[in-house]
């Protein structure tokens, strides 16, 4: 029983006042109002299989709307989101490309509520090969 009483009475006003501090910063954060904000989030192609190329008129950024804590959203950049669409398995030719909200990068309390556009369209075409390059 003494070992309870000194483990919670010991130093008893250093501790009332870190409880105290710890509920303000809590309140402060909990009262930050949520917001939703649009960026413009460059697209970036990965995992292009060999000898192909992009062609056609892929869009360079996409509009994606955050919800989060304003003070957050407010830090953020679009250098800050990814938005990066694996080619790996797309074959030669057209190919329809379907954006998710799993595949924008976003910081940890923020999440995406929309894209626009959902949905879009690149020519995947096969490189040349340099005349020097085949001898």
């Amino acid at each position: 029983m003494r070992l309870l009483r000194r483990v919670f009475l010991q130093n008893l006003r250093l501790k009332l006042i870190a409880l105290g501090i710890s509920f303000f910063l809590w309140a402060t954060y909990t009262a930050e109002p949520f917001a939703q904000v649009g960026y413009s989030v460059p697209v970036a192609f990965v995992n292009v299989p060999d000898g192909l190329a992009i062609g056609g008129a892929p869009p360079n950024a996409i509009r994606v709307v955050l919800r989060g804590r304003s003070g957050l959203l407010r830090r953020l950049t679009p250098n800050d989101l990814t938005l990066d669409v694996d080619l790996a398995t797309a074959p030669t030719g057209d190919v329809s490309i379907r954006l998710s909200t799993s595949m924008v990068g976003v910081p940890y309390g923020t999440e995406v509520v929309r894209l626009a556009p959902v949905e879009f369209h690149v020519s995947l075409l096969p490189t040349k090969i340099p005349p020097e390059a085949s001898e």
